[in-house]
């Protein structure tokens, strides 16, 4: 259990140390100061600090999941406009939840291809979900694979930047009312 929460302490002070310095700016010296742990800590847990941004990444894309499932059951779908509204609160909330790491990864995907490539994947893992999704609707953009995950992509990329701007570079604001926003313009193309 001692080894869980070390784990954890190390991930949250890099969070705390994201919320304030560039993820290039952090060291690993950095992340065990604000911890308060011993340097040859980190090491029994992570390889380097791009090991425990992956490892958050992970948490966030395990997290997102768990939002939705809690939000709509397993066997949701998209068929109606508050089926959309809660999978964009899901997705709002855990990117609110894990806005440092999101903004970590994508800092980092900048100048490593490694987290290029982790951010890839997690978008990918979203254009995936909203595929299967429009797939079963009645929706225009279902009438082949390639519309369905082209009108996934513009989803994702759309809640992407949108959460990352509202979020990240203005926050404030009602959440309410920028959840509803991107509802009802995902809504009206879908759905109609």
């Amino acid at each position: 259990m001692k080894s869980k929460r070390t784990e954890a302490e190390l991930k949250d002070a890099a969070r705390r140390l994201l919320t304030r310095k560039s993820y290039a700016e952090i060291k690993i010296t950095d992340i065990t100061a604000e911890a308060g742990k011993a340097v040859g800590s980190f090491y029994r847990y992570f390889e380097d600090k791009d090991a425990l941004l992956t490892s958050l990444a992970d948490d966030f894309q395990t997290a997102l999941r768990s939002h939705v499932v809690e939000q709509l059951g397993h066997e949701h779908r998209l068929s109606t406009t508050d089926d959309i509204r809660h999978h964009v609160r899901a997705y709002w909330d855990t990117y609110r939840e894990h806005l440092p790491e999101i903004v970590g990864i994508f800092q980092a995907s900048m100048s490593s291809g490694t987290f290029r490539h982790i951010h890839e994947e997690l978008r990918q893992r979203h254009v995936e979900h909203w595929t299967r999704h429009i797939r079963d609707t009645d929706s225009p953009a279902a009438k082949s694979e390639e519309s369905a995950r082209l009108a996934a992509f513009a989803i994702t990329c759309m809640l992407e930047s949108f959460c990352y701007h509202r979020l990240a570079q203005s926050p404030g604001g009602d959440d309410d009312e920028a959840i509803e926003t991107v509802t009802q313009l995902i809504a009206r193309g879908l759905l109609g």
